[in-house]
């Protein structure tokens, strides 16, 4: 089995797991009343977890929602994150919305579609770059996460090649996954290149690795699928990106810092 071929199998799985999830509520959602005087404009761009796929009602329980509900209250939030979306999509589709609304604070979580679909860690980085910059050229505080723990995901665990004994049934037993050695190298190198590009634009890197292995440690922070995060976990991303923002932006009831 080649990498090539495995990471193909990974790539349809996870396109198997979009395919059973509830994505209740429009892929674009624009959500906040403009209160008085100039409102901080933030701007969410991302994939299937920016969207909210996996919580329980993604209009409201969507990680972006949450972090603006309890970090940024007073901002006008337009989500733009799309279900399935890459980089290099996430490029034609959301970025030149995002430059046109002139945001103060943006977020940007796109990795793990890349990955599946073995997008070269050059390419990736190229295309990274092409996104922050004109944002973080126009003023935006802009936060960039990293790829999280996947190779430990309950859907992976069922689907490997080799797994353990109280995996749970694998919902496409004919996928050809890589191994957990092959995932970790490439979110390695994924992350890696997140970390060059954050140092090049001035962005902020928000690490999700710090949670280590949160599938097994934190089971209820996983959807129900297997792959995207619960409303719990959504909360905890919130967090995470609430921690990378500056005070200034902030309100005094701001999440956990």
């Amino acid at each position: 089995m080649t990498t090539a071929r495995s990471i193909a199998g990974l790539a349809a799985l996870a396109l198997l797991c979009m395919a059973c999830v509830d994505a209740t509520g429009p892929a674009l959602d624009r959500a906040a009343t403009p209160v008085s005087g100039d409102p901080v404009i933030y701007v969410a761009i991302g994939a299937s977890e920016t969207a909210g796929v996996g919580t329980r009602h993604p209009f409201v329980d969507a990680w972006p929602k949450v972090l603006w509900r309890e970090a940024l209250p007073e901002a006008v939030l337009y989500d733009l994150g799309r279900a399935g979306s890459t980089l290099s999509e996430a490029l034609v589709e959301q970025s030149g919305e995002a430059v046109a609304l002139s945001p103060d604070v943006v977020t940007v979580w796109l990795n793990v579609n890349d990955l599946v679909q073995q997008v070269p860690i050059e390419t990736y980085e190229r295309d990274l770059r092409s996104l922050l910059s004109p944002l973080t050229d126009g003023g935006a505080t802009v936060l960039v996460a990293t790829t999280p723990r996947i190779d430990s995901l309950p859907i992976y665990l069922a689907c490997r090649p080799d797994p353990p004994p109280d995996a749970p049934v694998c919902p496409a037993p004919e996928l050809a996954l890589p191994t957990p050695t092959e995932v970790q190298a490439a979110v390695a190198g994924y992350n890696e290149a997140i970390e060059r590009v954050a140092a090049e634009t001035g962005a902020i890197v928000v690490d999700l690795q710090r949670y280590g292995n949160a599938p097994v440690d934190h089971p209820e922070w996983i959807a129900d699928d297997g792959f995207h995060p619960s409303a719990e976990g959504a909360e905890v991303i919130a967090q995470a990106f609430a921690q990378g923002l500056p005070r200034a932006l902030t309100d005094a009831a701001s999440l956990p810092r």
